[in-house]
């Protein structure tokens, strides 16, 4: 996969070396030259250009790239235009960093196929820690709603999702169930249609679908 990430501050660092390391081919770019010289060793190519330039980008090959991610922070205009470049070189996949709802509705209408805010993702997942720090991750399916993982809690140990009647107390559903093995390399064996009347044991890890204040519920509520 062939991606290039302009904007080198700390989200799009972050954004660039992960996907190296991942295996993508990752272009990285921004106009400063100390961005580049601190990533050009993690990334298979770093450039100093100003992406608000069309004809700089086309100089890179930008259009053949699968994925787009443009997250310059602080200047909307190069952003609005590097997106609208993205788009008009044919990039299929242009993923765009926005800091107001305002922003993010101007990206998607210049071509953007997907908006993020890391800030309210960081707030999202601090909100959720404090309702409930047992859920080990959190997978958003939509506002308020998330798939997530939690350690079944001291109080459902022993019993069964029968017993438990997590749909009728709890308005949650088990997608599955993550087992302990250690034949397996992720050190789990993931079950997923777990019997209902088997009693859950002590280490086994929920996959749980439902309302955040729902999965808090009732994590807490079992916690002893």
């Amino acid at each position: 996969m062939k991606s290039v990430v302009v904007g080198l501050g700390e989200f799009g660092y972050a954004a660039a070396v992960a996907l190296a390391r991942s295996g993508a081919e990752v272009i990285a770019i921004d106009r400063e030259m100390h961005f580049v010289e601190s990533i050009k060793d993690d990334v298979s190519l770093a450039v100093c250009c100003d992406a608000s330039n069309r004809a700089a980008l086309e100089a890179h090959d930008v259009g053949e790239a699968d994925v787009f991610l443009a997250a310059i922070g602080r200047n909307f205009e190069a952003q609005v235009l590097a997106v609208v470049h993205a788009a008009r070189l044919g990039v299929p996949r242009i993923v765009a960093r926005a800091v107001t709802t305002t922003h993010a509705e101007i990206l998607r209408e210049v071509g953007a196929t997907e908006v993020l805010n890391p800030e309210e993702a960081a707030a999202r997942r601090v909100v959720q820690g404090l309702l409930a720090p047992d859920v080990t991750e959190y997978f958003e399916l939509a506002d308020g709603f998330s798939l997530a993982e939690a350690e079944a809690p001291p109080g459902a140990v022993g019993r069964s999702l029968l017993d438990l009647e997590l749909r009728k107390r709890y308005r949650l559903n088990v997608v599955g169930i993550k087992r302990p093995d250690p034949k397996m390399e992720s050190g789990y064996r993931f079950d997923p249609i777990p019997d209902p009347k088997k009693p859950l044991l002590k280490g086994e890890i929920l996959a749980l679908v439902g309302s955040d204040l729902d999965i808090a519920h009732f994590v807490t509520a079992l916690k002893k």
